[in-house]
């Protein structure tokens, strides 16, 4: 059997991304969110969370002020500067995750916007306070860490820290994506209203005959604190 996160990165961007999110948790096939604290909606998103307590819940790092993005591909292409202010990103860092924790919501994963979690000088950092606060899990793939060598690092400093990851990522929806070869995987999706893009995500993760089609292919949806739960019961 088959088991996929369907998660859905951006909760708290803005109130109609918020409310595309939680209508593809409610009507669609999205198990698990990624909450983003330094945009508009995420007071509103704190309160969705709460009125939706079975909605998998991580943070969603933002260091776009840091970082040249380019926003066609979704994919950081510089600097701002250099070397990077690693003592101020991390007080940046950890005040993002004591906003969620202050608003008595138990992280359950972390994601970075465009991917900033694996950038190479903010990883160590990352790694570092996601034991400190005891956030189990983490997003991590190979389709931005190009370097075998530093892939390798990587997995193996996840793994020696105990951080459970799903081994395969699928990068939205696209046809045959849910047929790719895996076992676990999460599909990161970004359903909303007000944009097209996000408008055609969110009628992707509502699709009836999507639902369908996961039970006959015996696909499980699953959330990261089931992937966490399950790690744990194999390591004991």
């Amino acid at each position: 059997m088959k088991k996929l996160i369907i998660n859905a990165d951006d909760f708290g961007f803005n109130p109609k991304i918020n409310q595309g999110i939680i209508h593809s948790f409610k009507n669609g096939v999205v198990t698990s969110t990624s909450m983003i604290v330094t945009k508009e909606g995420f007071e509103d998103a704190v309160l969705l969370a709460k009125d939706n307590p079975k909605l998998s819940i991580g943070i969603h790092i933002d260091l776009d002020e840091y970082f040249e993005i380019d926003h066609s591909r979704g994919r950081i292409v510089g600097y701002k500067q250099q070397p990077l202010p690693i003592e101020q990103i991390r007080g940046e860092l950890k005040r993002q995750i004591e906003l969620v924790l202050s608003r008595n919501i138990i992280p359950d994963h972390l994601t970075g916007h465009h991917h900033v979690h694996l950038v190479k000088e903010i990883f160590p950092v990352v790694i570092c306070l996601m034991k400190e606060y005891n956030i189990p899990a983490i997003r991590f793939h190979r389709k931005v860490i190009y370097d075998q060598n530093v892939y390798d690092e990587f997995k193996q400093v996840i793994e020696e820290n105990k951080i459970v990851y799903p081994p395969h990522f699928i990068e939205g929806w696209y046809w045959g994506n849910i047929d790719e070869p895996y076992t676990v995987a999460e599909l990161m999706t970004h359903p909303g209203y007000g944009e097209l893009w996000r408008e055609y995500e969110l009628s992707s993760s509502c699709d009836p005959k999507l639902k369908l089609y996961l039970r006959e292919k015996n696909i499980q949806l699953i959330t990261y604190t089931d992937l966490v739960n399950e790690y744990r019961v194999q390591s004991n």
